[in-house]
């Protein structure tokens, strides 16, 4: 049953509609933790940036499979929105939501990630044929949309493991770009990403702040923090293995 229906058995007019007062605008200090975290595991350091940076049927791998996730993210973003009941909450995850898809105009929505994106492949000769989902791609996606109906833990996995996790991640795949492609039209996707995704990570710190001032747990957030790290530590260790096969 889509949770949305469930939610009418406890229906509360103050959930839905009023701001939370108990929260005083600042993060909770978890995050803190998870700064940390993030500061102690390094991404942009994991070694798969360094084949990539030089082979370019490795860095085309990485494209391949960043135009499979980057609209199951945006779709799953949506779903994770419209689990929210309190509007104003929901609204922080609409903007993220927003950022991701931008706004129809001329006949597409020609500055959505996905469509930049799609542009970049084409800069480097990616066939649509030769895009899919391989396995660490499905098992990444299968885990994010698996938190989508609980916000709380959807949070963690939008707004850390992959939001905030995007800006190392990117980083290191750009000087991968600038190394084997220097003057290629990858910097109109990794830039919007960079620029936006940062105030997408914070938006999504200041939902969940939120959210457990209003009693949600936030040991519950850093352990679902953490594991959104770790599983996007696995994935790039898997596609490592097989940019390494491919190049054997």
């Amino acid at each position: 049953m889509y949770p949305l229906v469930g939610q009418l058995n406890d229906w509360e007019y103050s959930d839905y509609f009023l701001p939370n007062d108990q929260w005083d605008g600042r993060w909770h200090p978890v995050i803190t933790k998870i700064e940390t975290y993030l500061k102690d595991n390094a991404l942009d350091q994991h070694p798969f940036f360094e084949l990539a940076a030089s082979n370019r049927g490795v860095l085309r791998l990485w494209v391949t499979q960043e135009l499979v996730m980057t609209n199951s993210f945006s779709q799953i973003v949506l779903r994770a929105a419209s689990n929210v009941r309190n509007v104003h909450v929901r609204s922080i995850l609409c903007e993220v939501a927003s950022g991701e898809h931008g706004r129809f105009r001329r006949g597409g929505a020609f500055k959505s990630h996905p469509w930049l994106l799609h542009k970049l492949g084409k800069s480097l000769d990616v066939a649509e044929s030769d895009v899919g989902p391989l396995g660490p791609t499905r098992r990444l996606i299968e885990r994010l949309a698996s938190t989508a109906d609980r916000p709380l833990e959807a949070l963690a996995f939008i707004g850390v493991g992959n939001e905030r996790l995007i800006i190392p991640e990117y980083t290191a795949i750009k000087r991968c770009f600038e190394a084997l492609l220097p003057g290629g039209d990858y910097e109109p996707f990794l830039d919007a990403n960079l620029t936006e995704d940062e105030v997408h990570s914070k938006l999504c710190f200041d939902a969940a702040s939120i959210l457990i001032a209003a009693g949600g747990s936030a040991e519950r957030y850093l352990e679902m923090a953490i594991e959104s790290i770790e599983c996007r530590f696995r994935y790039f260790d898997e596609l490592q293995a097989i940019g390494e096969e491919a190049s054997n």
